[in-house]
């Protein structure tokens, strides 16, 4: 997948909502450091500024180019619970660039797993920058493969099954227990949720 195609189907896809204009940097954590360390990205200036186009990074956000694909804070609570499993995850950072074109383009992923002597270490974090040949190209490719495979849970488990099924169920729960089968709500959700 180039990264055209990479930042082209985080846009058309299905959580385009959660790119966030950086404001920041480096992107700092949410996260409780008394429980989960420092979570302070590690992309630097030095990952970035080669590939903005002569712009410094204070200047690409304050000309608002630069962009954030951040699946950190939401997959770092439960990774060692999921390493523990034959399933491995890493929680990922996706720093991308507006460029002149309206196209975005990513600069910078951090994948970051946790720490093998507890969550208060904080995660170990690697970042990856585009590349196109030799071993640099397919790591860069498999970090992508992270940042897609984050995304695509996110929204299967908050978009999706939260923020939709979840939110709807007492609703639908209540309507079987409390209204009469002839009220015309009992109704609309018999036949347009029930029976989907």
């Amino acid at each position: 997948m180039t990264d055209e195609e990479f930042a082209r189907e985080m846009i058309a896809g299905v959580n385009p909502h959660i790119i966030r204009r950086l404001q920041e940097f480096p992107p700092k954590s949410k996260l409780d450091s008394q429980v989960y360390g420092d979570n302070t990205s590690t992309v630097t200036r030095e990952h970035l500024e080669p590939n903005l186009g002569g712009l410094t990074v204070e200047q690409a956000i304050q000309n608002n180019k630069l962009f954030i694909l951040d699946h950190h804070d939401t997959l770092i609570p439960y990774l060692r619970r999921i390493n523990s499993t034959d399933t491995k995850a890493y929680a990922t950072r996706t720093i991308l660039l507006l460029q002149d074109n309206g196209t975005l383009k990513p600069l910078a992923i951090e994948l970051s797993k946790p720490h093998p002597q507890g969550d208060n270490f904080g995660p170990i974090s690697n970042v990856y920058l585009p590349a196109e040949q030799g071993v640099e190209a397919s790591i860069w490719l498999l970090a992508k493969a992270y940042v897609v495979v984050n995304d695509s849970c996110y929204h299967q488990l908050v978009s999706h099954w939260l923020n939709t099924h979840a939110v709807v169920e007492p609703f639908v729960i209540a309507t079987n227990r409390h209204l009469s089968v002839v009220h015309p709500i009992h109704n609309f959700f018999f036949h347009t949720i029930v029976t989907q």
